[in-house]
């Protein structure tokens, strides 16, 4: 695939791999156009609705109009962001996606966006397909540290959950998938490879932190962006972050504890220290979904 003739990429991720950070380096890209976890936020929004009032939000937003307001409205609570309603339902980001006109798209989102057949019929046709994955015990350590955070800030959480060192990640966040996101990642990467393409692009986190140009180089010829070392340093400001397309029009800067991390980021550092004295749930998690890992992780792309 060649640059020049431009490229409509999905990166598939869990949560806490960098991700956003990928998306804020590829944003340097002239004639790109970034979208943010348009998927998942309907997925959120799904869950949030069946909590509340023990319903199914419409996968439509034509004539539920009023039904995705209302969960816009408690979503949004959560993340103490204003969200787009129409930006919360499945078909609006699918025909959004597929009338893009611009050169470049790049996609960032959780595959537990579209874990079910029904969510899955959604997804944009003229899309290339690629995973981005990370070792299961440094994901759920950071992403119980960062939900945690998230929610002691809009006061959810209460007795045992209230307290960093008995929090449970699945116990006391009810949005968390059964399959620790990476599970559903797994399922998506294996629907894709079964359905669309039969050999994707799997990138792992901590090979891009230790060896980004080599990485990113290679990443970029698979999937037809055009690479140069200007990728490697990026501007630590936030403007560019500013014409994303998101689920609401400033929710990357005001969910600072997930995102706080990569709207400052100017270049990638090698990797951190393997997190130590990890929590029961961190442990009971990981272990469950090694598996799903570890098969990725064999597909990878080696530089």
């Amino acid at each position: 695939m060649s640059a020049t003739d431009g490229s409509k990429i999905f990166l598939w991720c869990v949560p806490r791999v960098v991700s956003s950070a990928f998306a804020k380096c590829l944003s340097a890209i002239p004639e790109m156009e970034i979208y943010f976890e348009p998927f998942i936020y309907c997925d959120f929004a799904g869950k949030v609705s069946k909590k509340m009032y023990g319903e199914n939000l419409p996968l439509v937003y034509k004539g539920n109009e009023k039904v995705l307001a209302k969960a816009a409205e408690h979503l949004g609570g959560i993340t103490r962001s204003n969200l787009e309603p129409s930006r919360l339902a499945y078909s609006t980001m699918k025909e959004t996606l597929e009338s893009t006109q611009s050169k470049y798209v790049f996609v960032k989102d959780m595959a537990s966006g579209v874990a079910s057949d029904d969510t899955r019929k959604f997804l944009p046709s003229g899309f290339k397909h690629t995973f981005l994955i990370r070792n299961p015990i440094r994901s759920i350590n950071s992403f119980r540290k960062a939900m945690f955070a998230q929610f002691t800030k809009v006061g959810l959480l209460k007795g045992e959950a209230a307290n960093e060192q008995t929090y449970d990640v699945e116990r006391d966040d009810k949005y968390f998938p059964p399959g620790c996101y990476m599970k559903e990642l797994y399922d998506v990467w294996k629907y894709v490879r079964e359905n669309i393409d039969s050999n994707p692009i799997v990138i792992d986190a901590d090979d891009l932190l230790n060896k980004p140009a080599e990485v990113l180089s290679a990443y970029c010829a698979a999937v037809g962006l055009p690479y140069s070392e200007s990728l490697l340093e990026w501007d630590a400001s936030t403007d560019s972050l500013k014409s994303w397309k998101a689920p609401g029009d400033n929710l990357v800067l005001d969910v600072v504890n997930f995102y706080g991390t990569a709207m400052r980021s100017s270049k990638f550092f090698p990797a951190s220290k393997f997190p130590e004295n990890l929590t029961p749930d961190v442990i009971r998690c990981s272990d469950r979904v090694m598996k799903y890992f570890d098969e990725m992780y064999e597909s990878r792309l080696i530089v």
